[in-house]
């Protein structure tokens, strides 16, 4: 072969260019939206864990403080916050109270309505009659609905939604038995699971 023919023979088409790059769109096209779908899951799961943790802390400020303490959450600027603080106090979050900032866009809703939401944790499910108010837990650690100094031993359930496009996912509830136990839900399509 000559010199000039190898010089030829080196590089690319450009049709053999455009077919690898028109596969790489490809890839690149079916791929994202997985990776969209996976980082949302993965931030609906440590604002679950975030939360689960706040309750649990709040539960420990109870019985250390021997004092009745109760988990609020708000919506901020920056997204949802959860807070503990005295049953008693009316004040609003203060950069000194115990507190966790949930992964944007999540949302608390009383229950699940909408196109695609699941329905609520029944009783079959949780084992108790789920109360959505703020939970409290009283000097022993149990939870409890606080109102004007008492503070009845019950169970709690919360829904949050991400806000994804995608109506079936997005989905997740974090409950309180009376007992105390804390436990985190997702829903996964069709069922809610842990």
């Amino acid at each position: 072969m000559t010199r000039q023919t190898q010089k030829n023979r080196a590089g690319f088409t450009l049709l053999e260019l455009l077919i690898v790059v028109g596969i790489g769109a490809m890839i690149t096209a079916i791929a994202v939206p997985n990776v969209v779908i996976a980082v949302s899951n993965s931030r609906l799961r440590a604002s679950m864990t975030s939360l689960s943790g706040v309750l649990q802390s709040t539960r420990m400020l109870a019985v250390k403080q021997n004092r009745t303490m109760t988990t609020r959450m708000t919506v901020q600027s920056s997204g949802m916050v959860a807070y503990a603080k005295l049953a008693t106090a009316s004040t609003p979050l203060y950069v000194n109270d115990m507190q966790v900032e949930m992964e944007a866009p999540i949302t608390k809703v009383t229950t699940p309505s909408g196109p695609g939401a699941p329905s609520a944790l029944n009783t079959g499910v949780l084992g108790f009659t789920p109360q959505t108010g703020e939970p409290s837990f009283n000097t022993r650690g149990m939870p409890c609905a606080y109102s004007g100094g008492s503070c009845p031993n019950q169970g709690f359930a919360y829904y949050f939604h991400d806000n994804r496009s995608g109506a079936t996912a997005g989905w997740s509830a974090v409950s309180i038995s009376p007992a105390g136990r804390i436990k985190k839900w997702y829903w996964n399509g069709s069922a809610w699971v842990d």
